[in-house]
């Protein structure tokens, strides 16, 4: 575990990049996000990996919002290949920390609560709970719920 990096890749790491697109298609199809989009979203410092030496694990994009200090976790997803293994759980964790140290106070994400998976990583390891059931996802069709979690209480 300790050969693990959690960064923020470089927006002209196209090698790295690459990869974070094929996971996040892998978790979300067609509403995945583009390798050009990505070194967009990275500019900001809002794109983080999970490496182990040059290979991504598990990406994520973080979105700080702009009308308090709060943060959208977007696009969470480890490579399929790599799931089952304890990864969400070490990323999500340098996340939360990352985010503390930042200054952000909580997180919100969406969640499909059919994704059991999920659903224990963000409640049962993080401490998400459920804040509200969403509408359905506009092309997908499926039930969303929104998470939160508190980060002012860490």
């Amino acid at each position: 575990m300790s050969s693990y990096r959690f960064m923020q890749p470089d927006p002209q790491d196209w090698h790295i990049l690459r990869q974070v697109a094929d996971i996040d298609a892998q978790a979300f199809g067609t509403d995945g996000i583009s390798v050009f989009n990505l070194s967009q979203f990275t500019r900001s410092g809002a794109v983080f990996c999970l490496l182990d030496a040059d290979r991504v694990l598990g990406e994520t994009v973080l979105l700080r919002n702009i009308h308090d200090k709060g943060a959208v976790v977007f696009g969470f997803a480890v490579d399929s290949a790599c799931q089952g293994k304890g990864i969400g759980a070490i990323m999500i964790k340098h996340l939360i920390e990352m985010a503390a140290r930042s200054g952000i106070t909580y997180l919100e994400l969406t969640v499909n609560p059919d994704n059991l998976a999920a659903k224990r990583l963000y409640m049962e390891k993080a401490g998400f709970y459920k804040k509200a059931e969403l509408s359905d996802h506009p092309q997908k069709g499926e039930p969303r719920w929104l998470m939160h979690l508190d980060l002012a209480s860490l």
